[in-house]
């Protein structure tokens, strides 16, 4: 099966934040997630500028009690560490069935635009890329690289698992969720690859390559994603997410909180975004 593929071991690495200076209990609290430029940045001009940087901090700073620390892990290594009930959470995850086995979720803490099919720039009309594009139809006729234990939502995934064109689809299983394919793209090795418009759009713009990108709206992925803090299935675990769910209740509509979200798109696009964003803080 498709998922099959999305299955990969990853060392990792253990980094401490400044915030452990204030712990003052035994309560620890291990933060997991990928590096994922620009919502986890850990290197480069911009370091601890990205969206799960901004909720660390938050969280740190609102509960000084707990010993916080990160590790940077690929979602298989989350899914085990959650599965065997240790106490760690993590940022921006999107629910679908094998996570909602042993994860349960906060509230929404980041709204992330929707998943975008990004080709060679010039290549798009040869690519009969008009309007909106159809992932099954693209899938059929073109070679599409995808990330390794990622959800790209419920309809883009279904559409992964299901399609009879398989040996189309190419998975990297690399430590970095973008950037090896994107290298992919620009060799010539995929003719597409899934994306969010702001991890495309910063990883192309980092190496002074954004006019060698085109970014093509997929009809399979209109709404914007809903990314949860989440926590194992243990009574700790629930606990925690209380402890969350009043924090982001109180700091989701904060100048400083939206400003962090909206760093990381252009100028074009913030103006629709801050109206998604407003109906986002509504919606729970």
């Amino acid at each position: 099966m498709f998922s099959k593929l999305f299955r990969t071991t990853l060392l990792f690495l253990v980094v401490s934040l400044p915030c452990m200076a204030l712990a003052q209990s035994r309560d620890e609290v291990t933060w997991m997630h990928a590096e994922f430029p620009p919502l986890r940045i850990t290197s480069g001009p911009y370091v601890g500028q990205g969206v799960s940087d901004m909720i660390h901090e938050l969280m740190c700073r609102e509960l000084p009690a707990f010993k916080h620390t990160i590790v940077t892990a690929n979602l298989s290594r989350t899914l085990s560490w959650m599965e065997n009930g240790r106490n760690v959470l993590a940022v921006g995850i999107i629910p679908n069935s094998q996570r909602d086995r042993v994860m349960q979720y906060s509230v929404p803490c980041v709204l992330v635009p929707p998943v975008c099919l990004v080709v060679r720039a010039g290549e798009q009309d040869s690519l009969g890329l008009g309007g909106h594009v159809n992932l099954r139809d693209f899938i059929a006729r073109k070679r599409l690289g995808v990330a390794a234990d990622r959800s790209y939502g419920p309809e883009l995934d279904s559409v992964l698992l299901s399609s009879p064109d398989l040996s189309r689809v190419v998975v990297n299983q690399g430590s970095n969720l973008f950037e090896s394919l994107f290298e992919m793209l620009l060799l010539g090795r995929v003719d597409g690859i899934l994306a969010y418009p702001f991890e495309a759009v910063y990883s192309a713009r980092m190496k002074n390559l954004e006019d060698r990108i085109f970014i093509a709206p997929l009809r399979e992925s209109m709404v914007p994603l809903q990314g949860r803090i989440a926590a194992p299935r243990t009574v700790w675990g629930t606990a925690m997410i209380d402890r969350v769910n009043e924090i982001l209740l109180r700091h989701r509509g904060s100048p400083e909180y939206r400003r962090s979200l909206e760093r990381w798109i252009t100028p074009t696009v913030a103006e629709d975004f801050r109206g998604m964003y407003d109906d986002f803080l509504t919606s729970d």
